[in-house]
């Protein structure tokens, strides 16, 4: 019976098989995959410039894990602490603000913004206390260019695309992206989020799916790098030659983050499961200085946004089909899927 619940990718791609129809409509890899995966995971939670006030609450994974955390900012150091109290479990704090403490609105119990507790009325003659087990639980912290990133339990691995980014883009002006919440959006589909990824890990499809896309790109220049826990895919633009111009940097950080660098800012999709057949999709958008996204040619960013959800709704409900089992890779297009896989397969077994 253990056997039977192994998913195997074989490591040569030539030879392999897709993961199996079985993935996406089981409870059981579903939750396996939150629990083994999510939780090691790094989840970008916002960027320096958003975090203007020194506390931020939000909630890791809110769907699935659901942790409740806060960011800290306490001489320019931050912090990723529990919102929750060490007496009786209240939520700390429902907005951002900016605070010299944390204080519990229930019973009065107060940290620093190291998470230290410094007041705890009510409790006199309580023996052995306080000690640091109430103090407020401190979770993983990542700082990179702009971004804060928080993690559980943090296994997963994701210094060596990060770094490969800063060393690919060294001349990108991070310092000027901007936050705009007018053009940032939150959809939630009716399908698997692996499915998701897996259309965003291939450009096989621009030519049929993104026909005003695949107009600005020289689809014949379209490359995938793989990279430790990460794909880069980068095309060069229809009017470039010789590579001179790139269209696009698209960035794949495991398990569920994509960085899309253009000349006029970066998108971010972060995708977030909520069960097997519904996943939310974060979409931020990051445009330089004096600049906007894109809004209304045939290539806009939401117009492929909409043709990607409707191809992977599409295989959401072929997915389930007894005549399915799983397919092939193609060896030119897809190595950025089958490895993928190669690391979902990885964590089940």
């Amino acid at each position: 019976m253990a056997n039977q619940s192994k998913i195997l990718i074989d490591s040569d791609i030539s030879i392999a098989k897709t993961m199996p129809s079985k993935f996406y409509l089981s409870d059981k890899y579903f939750n396996e995959i939150i629990d083994k995966v999510f939780k090691q995971s790094w989840q970008l939670v916002t960027d320096f410039k958003t975090l203007d006030n020194n506390i931020y609450p939000y909630s890791f994974l809110e769907d699935t894990i659901n942790e409740p955390m806060l960011l800290s900012k306490y001489n320019d150091k931050v912090s990723s602490l529990s919102n929750v109290c060490t007496h009786r479990a209240n939520i700390l704090c429902n907005k951002s603000s900016k605070v010299n403490s944390i204080r519990c609105n229930y019973h009065g119990r107060t940290f620093n913004l190291n998470g230290e507790i410094i007041s705890y009325p009510g409790f006199e003659g309580v023996k052995d206390f306080p000690k640091s087990c109430d103090d407020l639980k401190k979770f993983k912290i990542k700082e990179w260019k702009n971004f804060i990133f928080s993690s559980i339990g943090g296994q997963i691995k994701i210094d060596n695309i990060l770094n490969s980014i800063s060393d690919r883009l060294k001349d990108y002006p991070f310092e000027t992206l901007v936050f705009s919440k007018q053009d940032s959006k939150e959809y939630i589909i009716d399908a698997h989020w692996a499915l998701y990824c897996e259309n965003y890990l291939e450009g096989f499809h621009v030519p049929f799916i993104h026909k005003g896309l695949n107009k600005d790109i020289n689809f014949n220049s379209y490359k995938t790098e793989l990279i430790d826990n990460g794909v880069l895919q980068f095309v060069d633009d229809e009017k470039s030659s010789d590579g001179e111009k790139i269209y696009a940097y698209y960035y794949w950080v495991f398990p569920n983050l994509m960085l899309n660098f253009y000349d006029w800012g970066l998108s971010v999709n972060i995708i977030e499961p909520i069960n097997k057949e519904k996943t939310k999709i974060k979409f931020l958008s990051y445009p330089k200085k004096n600049m906007r996204q894109p809004q209304t040619s045939d290539s806009s960013i939401g117009k492929v946004e909409l043709e990607d959800q409707q191809v992977v709704l599409s295989v959401q409900n072929g997915i389930k089909s007894s005549a399915y089992k799983q397919g092939r890779y193609s060896v030119k297009h897809e190595s950025g899927v089958h490895y993928f896989h190669q690391l979902l397969s990885g964590y089940i077994n």
